[in-house]
């Protein structure tokens, strides 16, 4: 689906007028509301041994810069806000790219004695990387809604949210996505809490174009190609439900654990959609989610530690099963010879987290943080066969 990258226009332009548009809206809030702001500046630097997860690693240092303004007038139960990052590689300068959202969040209580909640919210994001690598840049709109209803113990919460992505530049990936579910949470006196979760997704593309005639050639551990000849089609829509039963346990007033079991089942039988063939820190591209049935199993320990930190462990063992994404048996195979791609993925990580309050005028609190995950995935297909640690830390200041 996403081959003949550089066929599509350049509209750089386009992309750098609207995000002076949504800079220019950030600082006009910023100005006219700045003694009722909230701040925070976070700067995380860290080392990515495998940096495009691929069986032939590349390496490099990257560093995350990230800005967030909130701003809750009083006696209101609304919550407006802007948040910016910048992803800077310290080798791979030309993939350098950010990120901008504006957007609210509204909450109430309602019902008998305000028992229960009813929750809004929407956004707009803007992604821009540099023209060399421009088609991946994007403009989404978020909108959800759900409410929480508090029944004598029982807490059950539905909601619904959407969302509308264009790529201005790849026009085969601008979708839209419907979510609906259904939560139940339960807690007893054993400091025991059970939630079981039921979702139903749906996802629907544009026009994808598909090409014959082609040459494959490999490079930067993922499949790349020349066309000779292409015709559009219509993707058929993404259809999945997903079944969801967490445990969480309080073994300390300081200690938790919880454990989750989670499948993945898919409505769509048959699709013409096919993944990315290039990692560049966006998961959706490279691996999205309604392309595939799974099955997980994860669990996460918290400690919360005398002054002000945290730790966190946790992992997730996941098994992949592709709709319709064929296996590349070898780098020489351009064919897929190896069946449907199956993937079984293990994942763990060590969080690290220290606050210090300071309640002064120019800075509220600093965190710092330290953080380890490493990645093993084992797939049929040689191109998604590989490992991936990062170690890094950083630092966020709250004003």
């Amino acid at each position: 689906m996403k081959k003949s990258k550089t066929n599509f226009p350049i509209r750089f332009g386009q992309r750098k007028k609207a995000l002076k548009k949504l800079l220019f809206l950030a600082l006009l809030f910023t100005g006219s509301l700045q003694a009722q702001l909230t701040k925070s500046i976070d700067i995380t630097t860290y080392y990515d041994d495998n940096l495009f997860r691929s069986p032939q690693p590349v390496t490099d240092f990257l560093t995350d810069f990230s800005v967030g303004l909130n701003y809750t007038p009083e006696k209101s139960d609304m919550n407006y806000y802007y948040g910016g990052s910048w992803l800077i590689y310290q080798d791979n300068t030309l993939r350098n790219f950010s990120t901008h959202s504006l957007g609210f969040d509204y909450s109430t209580l309602f019902g008998k004695k305000n028992a229960h909640n009813f929750y809004m919210g929407a956004d707009f994001t803007l992604r821009v990387n540099g023209e060399e690598y421009n088609y991946y840049d994007y403009n989404q709109l978020l909108a959800y809604s759900n409410v929480r209803y508090d029944l004598d113990g029982i807490f059950i919460k539905a909601g619904y949210n959407f969302r509308y992505r264009s790529y201005s530049n790849l026009p085969d990936l601008t979708n839209t996505r419907h979510f609906v579910f259904v939560q139940a949470n339960k807690s007893f006196d054993t400091r025991t809490t059970v939630i079981v979760e039921a979702d139903l997704g749906s996802k629907s593309f544009g026009g994808q174009e598909l090409f014959s005639g082609s040459v494959g050639s490999r490079g930067m551990g993922r499949m790349s190609s020349s066309h000779t000849s292409s015709s559009a089609i219509q993707t058929p829509s993404l259809n999945q439900a997903v079944i969801l039963t967490r445990v969480t346990q309080s073994l300390h007033d300081k200690v938790g654990i919880y454990v989750q079991y989670r499948k993945q089942i898919s409505l769509t039988n048959e699709t013409s959609f096919i993944n990315a063939d290039g990692y560049f820190q966006d998961e959706e591209l490279f691996d999205d989610p309604f392309s595939y049935e799974s099955e997980s199993y994860s669990s996460q320990l918290t400690w919360v530690m005398p002054w002000a930190m945290k730790l966190k462990i946790g992992g997730a063992l996941l098994s992949k099963n592709y709709i319709s994404e064929q296996a590349f048996t070898s780098a020489v195979d351009t064919l897929g010879l190896g069946g449907i791609r199956l993937d079984d993925r293990s994942n763990y990580y060590i969080k690290f987290t220290k606050t210090i309050n300071l309640k002064r005028d120019w800075v509220k609190s600093l965190r710092f943080n330290l953080d380890y995950s490493y990645i093993r995935n084992e797939s049929n297909s040689y191109w998604y066969d590989y490992e991936n640690a990062l170690i890094g830390g950083g630092l966020q200041w709250n004003f």
